[in-house]
């Protein structure tokens, strides 16, 4: 058991520390994309801008949750850590949705008043190797934390970055076009054309995560069936407490909590009801595997 903490301790480490190095180095890069999308009036540097100021949400919060992990001795999600993530994932996906609305629109208004390649997209294109080789870099190390350790955040990052991964090549690709053809007459509507499809695809890819940050902020009563397993397990250990005030219920998202109200003898020792209450929580388990339980002392019983 020692040897498994240890292993999710060292994976939550490497991820944090990929969190911040990722946040350090990002935030000169979106400066560069900045600057050069203003001046190049280029809309995939645009894109690409929203794309660096969504990764950097992405990686506070994973920075904020893997420190939060590695001191909860559990190593797992406790409530308020699950509704952050989801807050912050909720967020980050609505800035990103109404940017990639912006360039869509953008796009549009380019396609009848087209203009030529800036030749600032030279400088452009030496960021974007930059940028592509760091991120190859990042998701290799990413990719190795994943083998490591299976878990919603780091399976949440790994697949972000291989998207993030994917867009770097199709802008690459892109931006080359469009410089070593900036002379030719229809490279002028090369941009945004994939803007429009780009952006289309985002947009109808965002949707999915944004439902599903919506569903995990909301709190809704489990179904019967799970309270009557739930019933049952208290059933199957109704030798470990003494009085058995209520079940108290709720899920957010995939994940159940499940809260016990118990008294206790006042005779029975600390170590005795924390064994108790260690018993009654597998019991619960193998009933709702996808729970978190939690336990409380009524005022009466001790």
């Amino acid at each position: 058991m020692s040897d498994y903490n240890d292993n999710i301790v060292s994976a939550l480490t490497k991820q944090k520390k990929v969190a911040v190095f990722q946040l350090i180095a990002e935030l000169p890069n979106l400066i560069a994309l900045i600057v050069l999308a203003i001046l190049s009036e280029s809309l995939i540097l645009a894109v690409d801008a929203l794309g660096s100021v969504t990764l950097m949400i992405q990686a506070w919060i994973v920075f904020v949750i893997s420190r939060k992990l590695i001191k909860n001795e559990n190593h797992q999600y406790d409530y308020g850590m699950g509704k952050f993530e989801s807050f912050g994932g909720l967020i980050a996906n609505l800035l990103l949705q109404l940017g990639l609305v912006a360039v869509l629109f953008s796009s549009f208004l380019v396609l009848f008043r087209p203009h030529s390649p800036s030749d600032i997209l030279i400088f452009a294109i030496m960021l974007k190797i930059v940028n592509t080789s760091f991120d190859v870099y990042l998701y290799f190390r990413q990719r190795k934390i994943s083998k490591m350790m299976s878990g919603k955040l780091i399976d949440a990052e790994h697949h972000l970055m291989k998207e993030n991964l994917v867009f770097d090549f199709i802008s690459l690709f892109a931006i080359l076009i469009m410089y070593i053809f900036r002379e030719g007459v229809f490279v002028v509507y090369f941009e945004p054309v994939v803007c429009i499809i780009y952006a289309s695809l985002m947009i109808m890819s965002i949707i999915k995560p944004l439902k599903q940050c919506a569903y995990d902020l909301l709190d809704k009563t489990i179904d019967e069936d799970i309270q009557l397993k739930i019933t049952t397990a208290m059933a199957k250990g109704f030798d470990l407490y003494d009085s058995f005030k209520t079940i108290r219920t709720r899920s957010s998202g995939q994940q159940i909590y499940v809260d016990l109200l118990l008294g206790f003898n006042e005779n029975k020792t600390y170590g005795e009801i924390q064994e108790s209450f260690t018993k009654l929580e597998a019991l619960v388990k193998d009933e709702v595997p996808n729970c978190i339980v939690s336990f409380v002392i009524t005022s009466d019983s001790i």
